[in-house]
């Protein structure tokens, strides 16, 4: 949902509502879902396959991801009967992305109990997040920070989780780790600039907004995004307290 710029992963007011600045759901509102700004990632050896021209044809595929082209990436990822850990991931990333959300379950599942399973409770978390189930949401992305603690979109969908289940210092604080992990990530920017609307924050928002260069469209935007957390069911008439501001 943001990845954070304006994310198509914003998700709706209990359905849309679960997607702000995260990918948690799919927005289309505002930022690229499925993308980041930040360079790409080495993959480890966990997640490599023993096949060096496997390895190969996994990065053609995450290259078609990327750019959207996601049954093309089925179809390449199929052809290379891999069962890696890796081409798992992969393939449970792409049916979570074209929503077949039962088979990317099973598939993220089968992560858990090996060295990618910081990647299987982050895709069970964006999957209970785009089914408004917030708290479920929270539960497996706190498991996958635990698992990658250093990982930027692990810390922002976790710290909107947190923010749809009204808990905004804890929100506060995976937004500004995500933010001194990697200062250039729009998505965190964007998020924290939610926060800040939703809590009353209207002069650090402003600040803040005016620092990381967001526009005044954006801010616009995250501001109607920001009225409808405030008045969703878990967050109506709550007293929104940040410790500090950015």
């Amino acid at each position: 949902m943001i990845r954070f710029l304006v994310n198509s992963a914003l998700l709706g007011l209990a359905g849309a509502l679960l997607m702000g600045c995260s990918q948690l759901a799919a927005r289309t509102d505002l930022m690229p879902s499925d993308k980041t700004d930040a360079p790409p990632k080495k993959v480890s050896a966990c997640e490599a396959d023993a096949d060096p021209d496997q390895n190969v044809k996994l990065d053609l595929i995450r290259k078609l991801m990327d750019s959207g082209k996601l049954f093309a990436a089925l179809a390449h990822l199929e052809d290379t009967r891999s069962n890696s850990l890796q081409s798992i991931y992969l393939r449970a990333e792409i049916l979570r992305r074209t929503n077949r959300t039962e088979q990317a379950v099973a598939l993220y599942r089968d992560l858990l109990g090996g060295c990618m399973a910081g990647k299987g409770y982050h895709g069970l978390g964006l999957i209970a997040g785009r089914d408004s189930k917030v708290s479920e949401a929270v539960s497996y992305l706190q498991k996958a920070e635990a698992e990658l603690p250093v990982d930027v979109s692990v810390r922002n969908d976790l710290g909107y989780a947190l923010l749809l289940d009204g808990q905004f210092d804890p929100a506060r604080n995976e937004f500004l780790t995500a933010l001194e992990l990697d200062g250039g990530n729009s998505l965190a920017a964007t998020n924290m600039v939610l926060l800040l609307l939703a809590t009353g924050k209207e002069q650090e928002m402003q600040a803040f907004a005016a620092q990381m260069n967001i526009d005044a469209a954006t801010v616009e935007q995250l501001r109607e995004q920001a009225e409808k957390i405030k008045a969703s069911p878990g967050n109506s008439g709550k007293q929104a307290v940040l410790t500090s501001s950015p």
